[in-house]
């Protein structure tokens, strides 16, 4: 894992920092939108973690996601956060990123800490994680933003949609749930148990092209998340693949 990663281009309004991990024992880097009148206004703010994809790292992202933040009264943080990393070098990506990073924003931004103020997003395989972390730790997210989110962890072993066209997600996910046994071993991030609180309590909005390899894990999960009543708004951009800024700029505007 790199560490630190220093964006190659300025970006408006977005400074690199970084804070040390008693967990990684190592200074690790992020990104932090600050919006224009924070240094003068005394205010609190919203704020905003943006997860990236598999390969990026805290400053593959901050450019696609410009207009987004400039166009909210939020602080908007860009952890370098890859699930991946988890798994290859045995790392505790989850435990660094809610209980050393999020606290560390917290004691040294003026973020607003109601649940109600904090918000997640991600791309991919950080679209994927971004949802798990969402519907895992209701008490701290009240909204998820997944673009072009990788699920197919998520999903069953046997699960074989990468890279189906989006017709086929309704046989393959009616293949899935034949055998309880499929959503039994993951139950698909909780969903069925935790469905009553999420209905309630949590914002979801998934967006995806239609030309993404990953069109079928998203169509898969708008299949289960209606079946479960949890209501979210699942809009797919037509003829964008797996692209971050083109999803950005072609789907409605994120508020």
């Amino acid at each position: 894992m790199n560490y630190i990663n220093l964006p190659k281009r300025p970006s408006q309004g977005i400074s690199h920092r970084t804070f040390y991990s008693e967990l990684y024992s190592h200074e690790i880097g992020y990104n932090i939108y600050l919006p224009p009148d924070y240094d003068k206004s005394g205010k609190i703010y919203p704020v905003v973690y943006h997860l990236h994809g598999w390969t990026g790292s805290e400053s593959s992202e901050i450019w696609a996601m410009e207009q987004i933040c400039s166009n909210r009264q939020s602080i908007t943080v860009f952890p370098n956060n890859s699930p991946v990393i988890g798994n290859l070098e045995n790392l505790p990506v989850e435990a660094m990123f809610i209980s050393e990073l999020m606290p560390h924003i917290d004691s040294n931004y003026r973020t607003d800490t109601a649940r109600e103020n904090r918000t997640i997003s991600g791309f991919s395989m950080g679209g994927g994680m971004a949802f798990n972390y969402a519907v895992k730790y209701l008490e701290l997210f009240s909204s998820v933003t997944v673009y072009a989110g990788t699920f197919h962890h998520f999903y069953y072993s046997g699960y074989n949609g990468i890279g189906e066209p989006m017709e086929k997600a309704a046989e393959i996910y009616k293949n899935m749930i034949s055998d309880d046994k499929n959503f039994d071993r993951n139950n698909i991030l909780k969903l069925r148990q935790n469905a009553d609180k999420i209905r309630a309590d949590l914002q979801i909005k998934l967006k995806i092209g239609t030309a993404d390899p990953l069109i079928c894990d998203n169509e898969i999960m708008h299949l289960y998340l209606d079946s479960l009543d949890i209501p979210h708004d699942y809009e797919k951009i037509n003829g964008v693949g797996h692209e971050l800024d083109k999803i950005i700029s072609l789907s409605r505007p994120i508020l």
